[in-house]
């Protein structure tokens, strides 16, 4: 298909790719830059869904790999909450690759505005000190509940996920800092999985993909930097911003 495509359409993805990274390693909802271009580019919206993963699993392992150089490590945390998003994930992505194009699009404007209201109004829930997350002693009986969830959501649609995974963090009392990296190794693990199985029902373009994936990789790199030197409230006034403009689009586009 790239062969196929203007120089405007190609510079375009890597443009509207690296937008989608930086907001992604920040915030979240990356995803409804890049979903739209790629239906717009004559994918439909199943396949746009599929192949959007490629993007993101390249964006994210490029991130973690930055962030542990910059001594953000995710940690044992990370895999702990990943343990309990990956069955969702696994559902989620089965789900994706059983419903219509029509189906996909309502739902995801639907589930999309809920959470968005939900994520706006998410707050630290316990007081004191912000945690490093391998500082954590609290309950997992809440959180994996939600981590669970979470991946059903990520399994099934991805964009905006990382609002929710931010959410639970912050009803964690974890350091956003910290928690970016947390935020895209869960995503990672559960993306990678659900790329398998999109792969398998050939909802994956490959092309498309990679070239997306290296507009997302270098929106990352500049993320992790911003996110490294500015910090937690910062980090935490930008998703504030970005749940409100992906919200309003939501309702605009319906």
């Amino acid at each position: 298909m790239l062969e196929s495509l203007s120089t405007f359409d190609l510079a375009s993805v890597l443009l509207i790719g690296a937008t989608a990274g930086f907001i992604n390693i920040l915030a979240g909802g990356g995803s409804f830059l890049t979903l739209p271009l790629l239906i717009f580019l004559g994918l439909p919206p199943n396949l746009a869904n599929g192949t959007n993963r490629l993007a993101i699993l390249m964006q994210n392992g490029f991130a973690v790999g930055r962030f542990i150089k910059k001594k953000v490590n995710p940690g044992h945390f990370a895999l702990k909450a990943a343990l309990f998003a990956v069955p969702g994930g696994i559902i989620g992505a089965w789900l994706a690759t059983q419903v219509s194009n029509d189906q996909f699009r309502v739902s995801l404007a639907l589930v999309m505005i809920i959470m968005s209201l939900f994520t706006l109004f998410a707050n630290n829930k316990k007081g004191g000190d912000l945690l490093d997350p391998e500082s954590y002693a609290g309950s997992w009986l809440g959180p994996g509940i939600a981590y669970f969830f979470v991946g059903i959501y990520g399994g099934y649609i991805q964009a905006g996920v990382g609002f929710l995974v931010l959410t639970v963090l912050l009803w964690q009392n974890i350091n956003l800092v910290h928690g970016n990296a947390v935020k895209l190794t869960i995503i990672i693990i559960f993306t990678a999985i659900a790329l398998i199985i999109f792969a398998w029902n050939g909802q994956v373009n490959w092309g498309l993909g990679l070239m997306l994936g290296l507009g997302n990789m270098l929106g990352a790199w500049l993320g992790t930097h911003v996110a490294i030197k500015q910090g937690h409230q910062f980090i935490k006034h930008v998703v504030t911003v970005a749940v409100i403009g992906f919200a309003i689009k939501l309702l605009i586009d319906l």
